[in-house]
């Protein structure tokens, strides 16, 4: 009976000092089970539970990032870890990485609805850049028909060295700040034959302060923010447009970047 309460270091201290003062064979051992639970008790509060959810994240408002300056979510991370790139990460990775593949993401979309304090706007004057959002996070917010058929990203995966992925996360996580969360997702290689990946993808979420539905639904609107915001990263229509030129250069069509492309005022 005492067992599962010896797995506990101070309770096996102190039932072997109890028994080890020569109570061995006096001591009832209901008082031993009862020391051992006491002590079990005593040690959970030094000792959290490995399944305790963890936190959720918080918001700094007058910085528009999660507080800690880091993307929330604590998936397992895939090993290898492969990083699908969707937004900037296509054309700016600025992390070392051992090999990159084209792919494509089914069930998740490309949408400029994601307002920007860090990096392409700033918190009193937010930009728009974008996010990869799942058909079924839409469809429960109700911003996408049921039965539609699947939408699909493509986007840019690289496989970070086995030494490089600290630095490499946490740089990222600094990075997607600005209300991006982790997730992990399968890509499916643009070559021929090529088998999926597991990789790890930074979303931000509908569930995020500065999400916009509104943005979402109104491309001209969308448009006319890109056009005007800048941020610390630069002026939000230079991302905007890098990622249409890599879309080009990879041979893709995304009728949402392409939709905003010919609705961006000239400059």
């Amino acid at each position: 009976r005492l067992q599962p309460f010896l797995a506990c270091p101070l309770c096996e201290l102190l039932v072997v000092r109890w028994f080890s003062r020569g109570a061995a064979r006096s001591i009832d051992r209901a008082w031993a089970t009862m020391l051992a639970r006491f002590a079990a008790w005593l040690y959970s509060f030094v000792q959290p539970s490995a399944e305790a959810p963890a936190a959720a994240p918080r918001w700094d408002a007058a910085a528009g990032v999660w507080l800690g300056n880091r993307a929330a979510g604590g998936v397992e991370v895939p090993d290898p870890l492969w990083i699908f790139g969707y937004g900037s990460l296509c054309w700016r990775p600025d992390f070392p990485h051992e090999e990159t593949l084209v792919g494509r993401c089914s069930g998740w979309g490309r949408y400029f609805a994601q307002r920007s304090c860090d990096h392409r706007g700033t918190p009193s004057s937010p930009g728009l850049v974008a996010t990869m959002i799942s058909d079924a996070q839409l469809e429960a917010k109700g911003l996408r028909e049921p039965g539609e058929p699947p939408s699909t990203t493509c986007g840019l995966c690289y496989r970070v060295g086995a030494d490089d992925v600290p630095r490499v996360l946490a740089n990222l996580d600094f990075r997607e700040k600005g209300g991006y969360t982790r997730e992990v997702v399968q890509v499916q290689p643009a070559r021929p034959g090529a088998p999926p990946v597991r990789a790890l993808v930074y979303s931000a979420t509908c569930d995020n302060p500065l999400f916009s539905p509104v943005m979402l639904a109104d491309p001209a609107a969308a448009a006319l923010t890109i056009a005007s915001a800048h941020g610390p990263s630069g002026a939000n229509r230079d991302y905007l447009e890098s990622l249409a030129a890599w879309l080009r250069e990879v041979e893709e069509e995304d009728a949402h970047v392409a939709a905003l492309m010919r609705l961006l005022p000239p400059r």
